[in-house]
């Protein structure tokens, strides 16, 4: 079955529900074709700086990649990663499981003519653990030039989120290309099969791929070491809450707390009123004076 392909004036509502059904679904010009070339100029030197590096066979011998300090090459960045339309999809697919989420990864992907397809995978497999039904991660690539089959459109496999890993594997020869015009983005579960493609082309697609994980889970890249509070402090107060700068859940049943006063990008508080939802064994302090009657 294709990937549904969405209008950027569709609701979130309807975006969230045909990516918890088919497991991926893209939104086009989602972004404003100014964003898109700021990030991709800012990317370019980071580009080629990879050129020579050497890859696994998983990553790609003629695939470029930008991950470790994205932001700090590519602030622009910073505005895709809280897109407001991928801030309410991530609200639907993971706050019913978490307080608050956080970004896992931001990595830049620039696939050159001859690259071979890249084998299949789920993105949530870095985490030893699988609940029917509990997404621990979304995934959003952003498309940074044109993506069409031709060129290496990210493939997904459609409906492969139902497919428990510890079970069996679904036939991931039923794949789709990704098209769509740069700006544009795809989003996926993290449990949703796909892969970068084989770029037939005679030119190189560039994306930039978001992860976002469940705020009690370790995030996949440390982005306190690689963007300390005296560079995070620069981004919004949203933005660094995804990046981690802010606690998951309230009183004693918070994790990732800091009681000091030393940190300038720390927020005491998350800042989307839908991340302080008080959950924990406890409950809010009302249910501890009815518990104890102080």
């Amino acid at each position: 079955m294709p990937i549904i392909t969405l209008e950027p004036s569709a609701e979130a509502a309807t975006a969230s529900e045909v990516l918890r059904r088919d497991g991926a679904v893209i939104i086009k010009n989602l972004a404003e074709p100014e964003l898109i070339n700021a990030v991709s100029a800012e990317l370019r030197d980071e580009f080629d700086a990879d050129r020579g590096t050497e890859h696994s066979g998983f990553d790609g011998s003629l695939t470029l990649r930008c991950s470790a300090s994205l932001l700090r090459a590519a602030p622009s960045a910073a505005h895709l990663m809280d897109h407001d339309m991928l801030i309410a999809i991530a609200d639907a697919i993971l706050l019913p499981h978490c307080a608050t989420y956080q970004l896992g990864s931001m990595t830049g992907i620039e696939i050159h003519p001859g690259e071979k397809a890249q084998p299949l995978h789920r993105d949530d497999s870095l985490y030893p653990i699988e609940i029917s039904g509990l997404e621990l991660q979304i995934g959003v690539m952003w498309a940074l030039d044109d993506f069409t089959e031709e060129n290496g459109g990210t493939r997904v496999v459609p409906n492969s989120h139902r497919f428990m890993r510890s079970w069996h594997l679904p036939d991931l020869s039923a794949w789709e290309s990704t098209v769509m015009p740069a700006g544009s983005a795809l989003f996926y579960l993290g449990s949703t099969w796909h892969g970068g493609g084989a770029n037939n082309s005679t030119a190189p697609r560039a994306g930039l791929i978001n992860t976002y994980s469940l705020g009690w889970l370790r995030q996949e890249s440390n982005h306190y070491l690689e963007l300390p509070s005296g560079t995070a402090v620069q981004f919004t107060p949203r933005q660094r809450a995804l990046l981690g700068y802010t606690a998951h859940g309230c009183g004693d049943d918070s994790i990732g707390k800091y009681d000091g006063d030393d940190c300038p990008a720390w927020l005491d508080t998350p800042p989307e009123p839908a991340w302080r939802d008080e959950r924990g064994q406890v409950g809010t302090a009302e249910n501890v004076q009815a518990q104890t009657g102080d």
